[in-house]
């Protein structure tokens, strides 16, 4: 379902994605035929539009719970004019073939909760407060270990010094980084968050720190709506949608740190998504469908012990319909870097499916970052892809698995 935020998202992607994206035309409802998703048929290259054709065993892109057998993927100048069963595909003319028909393939997939400043472990908190040039440095490193572990699009949640803006302004386009949107610095109440966060008192100090991290080129606006595990709410409904109002008004969007009950009074405020959610109810995860965006970071819970609290906030918003999307807190707090597919894992644990776990790590990912097709094999979208050695959604573990990724038609692995 296509909701107003989508729309917004939308409208701000060309602020996140680079111009090879921002091209591609907005997603449409996923198919449950990949045969459906080509371009036109029997088109024929030309010479500024060279075509590629992949040949995989089989192809899953979270639309189905049964991967296409036997499939192809054919890119034309960078994006994906086919994807689907070999037998269904149109002819192109002057294609050059790429055999991996040992391989399955899946859309880039989308970490939508990562710190790429920081180094993850038992010392994330300190290093996330390093140098700027080591920030910067360390942010880019952690952008090729994304991407050429598969994750080619990253939502950046917070760093010192809005940092995070300036690597994803340094690393836009780059052939071997994700599609980064950034949220500045984050935003709490006085000795109620983490003590590098930026820290407010009232309203309307929370509002004017908004307002600064939008006027410095902020993708999103980060605020903790409580603070640790089962922690009391930090800000009522009415002191946090001023907040959510003026950040739509510029097309941008809200996202609440909610690892308490801070959770219903920023559904309330209209937020964008709930980061973490570990105590999400049912009654919230009501008033979130439709609406909001769960972000997950199951990971974090498995390191701290606290999954038998997280598991059923996923599984009350799967039962609400809430959408999903995978997030790893990767390098703000134990979570490190290149261990994205264990949060899919994870997701399968709470009760997804293995084609619902993998939709909320890729195309759920694709539409809370607002960037058209990113985490879709749809046509038109950016050839971005993964291939990966078994089949996940009969092992999601088959994602730690990669033999190949593709980033704009591009082969980086």
């Amino acid at each position: 379902m296509t909701t107003r935020r989508d729309v917004l998202r939308a409208a701000a992607a060309a602020a996140v994605a680079p111009a090879c994206d921002r091209a591609a035309p907005p997603a449409g409802p996923p198919t449950t035929r990949a045969a459906a998703r080509s371009a036109t048929p029997n088109a024929t290259a030309t010479a500024s539009e060279p075509v590629t054709v992949v040949r995989v065993a089989a192809l899953a892109d979270g639309t189905a719970a049964i991967a296409t057998r036997d499939a192809v993927l054919v890119i034309r100048g960078g994006r994906i004019a086919y994807a689907g069963a070999r037998d269904g595909a149109p002819a192109f003319a002057a294609a050059d073939a790429i055999d991996l028909s040992g391989a399955t393939a899946v859309p880039a997939m989308v970490d939508c909760h990562v710190h790429l400043t920081g180094a993850g472990g038992a010392s994330a908190y300190a290093r996330l407060q390093d140098p700027d040039a080591t920030l910067l440095a360390r942010a880019a490193e952690n952008a090729r270990l994304l991407a050429r572990g598969g994750v080619l699009g990253a939502r950046d949640v917070g760093a010192v010094r809005t940092a995070n803006v300036r690597a994803r302004d340094a690393l836009r386009g780059a052939a071997d980084a994700p599609v980064i949107a950034a949220a500045g610095t984050w935003l709490g109440r006085r000795g109620r968050y983490v003590s590098f966060a930026i820290q407010v008192d009232t309203a309307e100090e929370l509002l004017a720190a908004a307002l600064a991290q939008l006027d410095a080129g902020a993708d999103i606006v980060k605020v903790a709506a409580d603070g640790a595990t089962a922690s009391a709410a930090s800000w009522t409904a009415g002191e946090l949608r001023p907040v959510v109002e003026a950040a739509h008004a510029r097309g941008k969007t809200v996202a609440a740190h909610a690892q308490g009950y801070g959770a219903r009074p920023a559904v309330e405020a209209g937020v964008d998504t709930v980061e973490h959610g570990f105590v999400v109810d049912a009654p919230t995860a009501r008033a979130m469908a439709g609406s909001t965006t769960l972000v997950t970071s199951l990971s974090v819970a498995q390191a701290f012990g606290q999954l038998d609290v997280a598991l059923p906030s996923i599984r009350a918003a799967r039962d609400a319909g809430v959408r999903i999307a995978a997030g790893t807190d990767a390098g703000g707090g134990p979570p490190v870097f290149g261990q994205f597919p264990l949060e899919v894992e994870l997701l399968v644990r709470a009760g997804l499916a293995p084609h619902q776990a993998l939709a909320a790590a890729t195309r759920a990912g694709g539409a809370v970052m607002g960037v058209p097709g990113l985490g879709t094999l749809d046509a038109g979208a950016p050839a971005s892809f993964v291939l990966v050695d078994g089949d996940p959604l009969q092992d999601p573990a088959a994602l730690r698995r990669v033999r190949g990724v593709f980033h704009r038609g591009v082969r980086l692995v």
